[in-house]
């Protein structure tokens, strides 16, 4: 959309205005919850955003597979009513989050369990095109594309306004109550802020140094849905043993109609798979999951195998900071991002966009950055931890492990030996995966004391029974 001078004079004036830099998922969402508070909502995006699921420029990850966990479509389904629904439509699977979706970890199966919450599995391209489809279609929200943000107008205290560079080099601003930073993992708010005069952020690295590849399969014929392949994905954890994350899930039809199986396989520092055939099929079969490694050695391949690289997980430490200017937060992969295996990226974000919404309903529009990021702290301190943990407790990763730590990591391997096993477990486990419980949930008395005593003295409980699954909904 055009932003001209004469088009803009129609628009409201700057105290009612907010400007969503970065049109990822993170922007959206933020720019939906905004739309609630604020008269005009422009999102600024370097790249042209295409009217269906089609990958672009900046998401490179978007065409690799990923997990939206059940929290994440709990909070999807609160901002945009009838969301799994649409998904369906398109052609995405649905079903028990535990029931129809296998966890493994050190080559075991957890033990299957009914937790009554809806898993969907379908491509993040397609997630992100429904979502952008409904956010501009509010009609307070618009979005300028093709120009390259730059630093906020910041003055006295505040950000004013966000500026930017059309094709042409012709340099822009736009006065704004709020600038919310989406720009992902290359954010330079932490150089705008010492910029502006504001020290002491923050930030956690972990090396994690890991690679992976993915492939999409044809789920048709033998490879359709069913015996073998009744679960609508699988995932597997990573252990010192088996420390090779691998997942299969089944996505919604691509363009010309065909039914679609998705791998990816991984490997940390010296062992990342190669971007072949051969390399995935190898990485595959180490791995020892039954279906993934069928799919990935029978299934007739679609397009090419592709292949992504993540340094390092990082965490920016906003809400520490003593000073912070007014007009100015920051949300997504801007503030942490994730080793992939886990699949949190988009239910943080989704979850951060709740954080945002509650604070505006506190202050109208007048955001107080503070107050928001011990907010966006809260959302991440749980996939922190638990990403975090899991990346340390493989001895490929790099880092200090003090005893807090090592001790955590021990108790995690025993609730991988016992959830096999047992249903509680790993309804337990699964739940906090999720991010519906926090951690402090695997230290109940009633996982512990099944973590620890023979499960022939432990009393059934026969609220998280082993199910059979029924037939995931599409």
């Amino acid at each position: 959309m055009d932003l001209d001078p004469a088009r803009s004079a129609a628009r409201p004036d700057p105290a009612s205005r907010a400007v969503v830099l970065g049109a990822s998922i993170a922007g959206l969402l933020a720019a939906r919850v905004l739309s609630e508070r604020f008269d005009d909502v422009v999102l600024l995006e370097r790249d042209a955003l295409p009217d269906g699921p089609l990958p672009r420029k900046g998401t490179p990850h978007a065409v690799h597979p990923h997990g939206l966990l059940a929290r994440g479509l709990q909070v999807l389904e609160q901002l945009f009513p009838g969301f799994t629904l649409e998904m369906q439509a398109r052609g995405g699977l649905s079903g028990d989050m535990t029931a129809d979706v296998a966890f493994e970890a050190g080559r075991r199966r957890f033990a299957p369990c009914r937790a009554g919450l809806q898993a969907l599995v379908v491509s993040r391209l397609a997630i992100e095109s429904a979502i952008r489809a409904r956010v501009l279609a509010r009609p307070n929200v618009r979005a300028l594309t093709g120009v390259a943000v730059l630093a906020p107008s910041h003055r006295a205290g505040r950000v004013d306004g966000a500026r930017w560079r059309d094709p042409d080099g012709t340099e822009r601003t736009l006065p704004a109550a709020l600038v919310v930073d989406c720009t992902g993992r290359g954010s330079q708010a932490p150089k705008w802020l010492a910029d502006w005069g504001y020290a002491g952020l923050h930030e956690e690295r972990v090396e994690i140094g890991i690679a992976y590849a993915s492939a999409y399969f044809r789920r048709t014929g033998t490879l359709a849905r069913g015996p073998g392949l009744e679960k609508v994905g699988v995932f597997g954890a990573v252990t010192n043993a088996q420390p090779r994350p691998g997942v299969l899930l089944a996505q919604e039809p691509d363009a010309q109609g065909t039914p679609r199986w998705v791998v990816a396989v991984g490997g940390f520092r010296d062992d990342q798979p190669d971007a072949t055939l051969e390399g995935l099929r190898a990485h595959a079969r180490s791995i020892g999951s039954p279906e993934l490694d069928r799919v990935a050695h029978e299934g007739e391949l679609l397009g090419e195998v592709m292949r992504y690289r993540m340094p390092h997980s990082q965490r920016r430490r906003y809400e520490w900071m003593r000073r912070l200017p007014r007009g100015f937060v920051v949300t997504g992969d801007a503030i942490t991002s994730f080793n992939p295996i886990y699949g949190q990226g988009m239910t943080v974000s989704a979850c951060e966009a709740l954080a945002l919404q509650r604070e505006l309903a506190r202050t109208g529009r007048d955001v107080d950055p503070r107050r928001f990021f011990r907010a966006a702290a809260r959302v991440v301190d749980i996939p922190w931890q638990v990403a975090v943990g899991g990346d340390l407790s493989i001895d490929a990763v790099p880092g200090r492990r003090p005893l807090p730590v090592r001790a955590v990591n021990a108790y995690i391997a025993r609730l991988y030996r016992v959830a096999p096993d047992d249903p509680v477990v790993s309804l337990a486990f699964q739940r906090v995966v999720h991010l519906l419980d926090a951690p402090a949930a695997l230290f109940a008395p009633k996982v512990m004391v099944r973590a620890f005593v023979p499960r022939r003295w432990v009393a059934p409980d026969r609220r998280a029974t082993a199910a059979t699954s029924t037939p995931a909904s599409g």
